[in-house]
């Protein structure tokens, strides 16, 4: 068997926003406390994985998450969080520098107008200045996109965003109904057929 690059959990489902293209936060699934991830970090390690990505949910909405990072760190793998931003202020990015993160994943849908749209007012601003507090700190940063009908054609903008921020890396995941609690709605944010050819 092909050992696993990278291991992605879910530390939590719980979220400080209410995204229009995610019912995760509905789900309440209970969470696990710190030992037990730390048995799936050990786990991780054991397969052969060389990155463990903390994703939610909000992972930042746990208090031990720089635990975890460290955790990970203490093995000889990289740590990486995908975030929404909303949390990483000026002191929230040194501690995430202090425990080791190696990167951090921070989610933007496109234009200020857009991004607000799908993930709530003001949520745009903040990501910006988590992007500036990150890089302040000396942490990577991957500027995260969800392709969706809202945002296709603002892809070459969320580019011109990240290099302006600089960013490392930006990453397109197409929309996925594996988000969404009832997935009859999924036609709401799928890129209609005919439109395809403009993501060439």
């Amino acid at each position: 068997m092909t050992e696993p690059q990278e291991v992605i959990i879910s530390i939590t489902s719980r979220c400080n926003l209410k995204c229009r293209m995610c019912d995760i936060p509905l789900t309440r699934q209970e969470e696990q406390p710190t030992a037990v991830w730390e048995e799936v970090i050990e786990d991780a390690l054991s397969l052969g994985a060389r990155t463990v990505v903390f994703s939610g949910g909000e992972p930042l909405l746990r208090p031990d998450l720089p635990d975890l990072i460290a955790c990970v760190r203490n093995k000889g793998m990289q740590a990486c969080v995908t975030s929404n931003g909303l949390l990483i202020d000026k002191d929230m990015a040194l501690t995430l520098a202090q425990s080791g993160v190696g990167v951090v994943n921070i989610s933007v849908e496109g234009t200020r107008q857009t991004h607000d749209f799908l993930r709530g007012e003001g949520s745009f601003q903040k990501a910006l200045e988590a992007l500036t507090h990150l890089k302040d700190n000396g942490i990577e940063s991957t500027v995260a996109v969800m392709v969706s009908v809202y945002n296709f054609r603002e892809l070459k903008s969320i580019v011109e965003l990240a290099r302006e921020y600089k960013a490392t890396t930006v990453k397109f995941q197409p929309f996925s109904s594996l988000f969404l609690k009832d997935a009859s709605g999924s036609a709401t944010f799928l890129v209609p057929p005919a439109d395809l050819r403009e993501l060439t």
